[in-house]
């Protein structure tokens, strides 16, 4: 009885420092899919930019699909995301409503959730279909397990920039999770500085509406966006995300056409089935670290108590009986003697 007191004192021990530790980390095993919606955004027209004219349409409900799985490499230590995101305007049907779309590759470590620097993160744009390396720093698909009330570094794909998402609050509850808030904002960056003509637009002066003239014109790409995250902090997982976002082609004199204007957020659906998912992780994260620890430190405890009882009450029968386990003595025994065969035992 001993020594199983002795091992769930261990094992209680053992679950929260060493057992536990090693189980917190981002799942080898990922399929996640997320639907972001916008119902009054402004877009490029690319039916009008097909005829030669850059100009935007409003009121275009908008959808932003995000399929994100594991593949290899996937190991203890590191998990490799793929991540398919594709956005569709849903008034069109077919390849005229698809807005854009790319693919990203990364792999992260699995106790940090840190990207990796090797194998180096890739992205494939849809308009290129080239594999671009997009090497980075910064939280994306899920933050650390743990976390805590202070600013956060996440990146962002569009502009391939790593910025600080500063805390705000932790004032909201979805399916009994309380979230923590962070807010990252990015303004008026401009991405063909930093990504080169891919993020730009080349088209005749007429086609900007500048002038009648077919001087060719190029336009770079202009990128704003304020992103709200709402993160379960036991987890990490991005329960709930808002984005505004604007991007508009533009030069130096103050001369823009909007690309893209919209105000995504996660559909409903989406956010109850995020937070129920970090109820279920954060219970297991419970139950390894606090939870069954603590029932194992009671169980050890009531068993040392009962042993100890047991000890005691097993030293009080010896000491109440004093021929137990005692030698009998010369006089004690030579009071007996046996009588003649066939009698009794008398004494003398």
């Amino acid at each position: 009885m001993i020594f199983s007191a002795t091992f769930f004192a261990s094992l209680a021990v053992l679950l929260p420092t060493v057992i536990v530790p090693e189980a917190k980390k981002l799942p080898s095993d990922v399929s996640q899919q997320v639907m972001l919606t916008a119902s009054d955004a402004t877009v490029l027209d690319n039916t009008a930019l097909a005829a030669g004219i850059v100009r935007s349409e409003t009121n275009i409900p908008l959808q932003v699909e995000v399929n994100v799985t594991s593949a290899p490499p996937t190991n203890d230590k590191t998990v490799t995301l793929v991540a398919a995101v594709r956005t569709t305007r849903t008034d069109r049907d077919g390849l005229e409503g698809i807005v854009s779309g790319y693919v990203d590759k990364v792999s992260l470590n699995r106790k940090s959730a840190a990207p990796q620097d090797v194998p180096v993160p890739l992205t494939i744009h849809a308009s290129t279909g080239v594999a671009t390396e997009t090497p980075r720093t910064g939280y994306q698909y899920n933050f650390p397990l743990g976390v805590e009330r202070h600013e956060y570094p996440v990146y962002d794909s569009e502009a391939r920039l790593t910025t600080q998402a500063q805390y705000l609050d932790d004032e909201r509850t979805v399916q009994g999770v309380r979230l923590f808030h962070f807010q990252q904002r990015i303004e008026n960056l401009n991405l063909q500085e930093r990504l080169g003509d891919v993020a730009s637009l080349e088209m005749p002066s007429q086609a900007w509406g500048i002038d009648n003239s077919q001087e060719p014109v190029r336009m770079a790409l202009y990128y704003s966006v304020v992103r709200d995250l709402w993160v379960d902090p036991a987890t990490g997982m991005i329960v709930d995300q808002r984005q505004d976002v604007l991007r508009q082609l533009g030069n130096t004199d103050g001369f823009r056409v909007t690309s893209l204007q919209a105000d995504l957020h996660f559909s409903a659906s989406t956010v109850t089935e995020n937070a129920k998912e970090a109820q279920r992780n954060g219970r297991l994260l419970f139950w390894g670290s606090t939870g069954v620890p603590i029932l194992l430190g009671i169980l050890s405890a009531g068993l040392l108590v009962f042993a100890t009882a047991l000890g005691r009450s097993a030293s009080r029968s010896r000491t109440e009986d004093p021929d137990h386990d005692q030698p009998g003595s010369v006089d004690a025994t030579s009071r007996w003697k046996e009588s003649p065969v066939g009698g009794s035992p008398t004494r003398t």
